[in-house]
């Protein structure tokens, strides 16, 4: 059932972003907790992937690691790392929806970003692990980030009453909040 349930919201993620949103916030109980978990351990067993064929980060990362053992160090820290930036950003959401006149609820906020913010970053993971040409990672790239923008932007206005304006300004605060640690520590 929780398996049907995700599958089945997930999948909406991408084709109704904003029924799904708003099923969420009228409290459709969804496990997207199960997105953010599917994505850190299949991005862990990439990081295993890439250390033990030898591969080293494509950029200098802000953290000071030995390039021949970054995958392996990440790979340890990915998981609770991205479950903090998703409750980081959920936060943010939160907080600035309120600020913003809206209202919402944390832990509707937390289900919804599962899906908005996690789900775009499947559509990077096989180019995460395979080598590819720098021009389509930064395609792909610029994809996810849209739909993460589009879908989480969809999640704050269902979620705070807000308008799309207010909307889409919470959610680039809030993303690139995420995106300055992420791009500090995941490569």
């Amino acid at each position: 059932m929780i398996l049907r349930n995700f599958t089945y919201d997930f999948v909406r993620a991408f084709y109704a972003p904003q029924r799904l949103y708003q099923d969420i916030h009228d409290g459709r109980p969804s496990p997207s907790w199960l997105c953010v978990l599917f994505y850190s351990l299949v991005y862990v067993v990439g990081c295993f992937w890439l250390y033990f064929t030898g591969h080293e980060p494509f950029a200098r990362s802000w953290i000071i690691l030995d390039p021949q053992n970054y995958y392996l160090v990440e790979a340890f820290f990915c998981l609770p790392l991205v479950f903090l930036l998703w409750i980081q950003a959920a936060g943010t959401l939160h907080v600035l929806s309120r600020l913003l006149g809206g209202h919402s609820h944390f832990d509707t906020v937390l289900r919804m970003t599962g899906y908005s913010i996690w789900a775009p970053w499947w559509i990077l993971i096989p180019f995460d692990i395979f080598p590819t040409p720098a021009w389509l990672y930064n395609m792909v790239l610029v994809v996810c980030i849209v739909l993460m923008l589009a879908g989480t932007s969809a999640a704050v206005k269902a979620e705070a009453g807000t308008g799309w304006v207010a909307a889409i300004a919470n959610t680039m605060v809030a993303l690139t909040a995420m995106g300055v640690i992420m791009f500090t520590f995941i490569r």
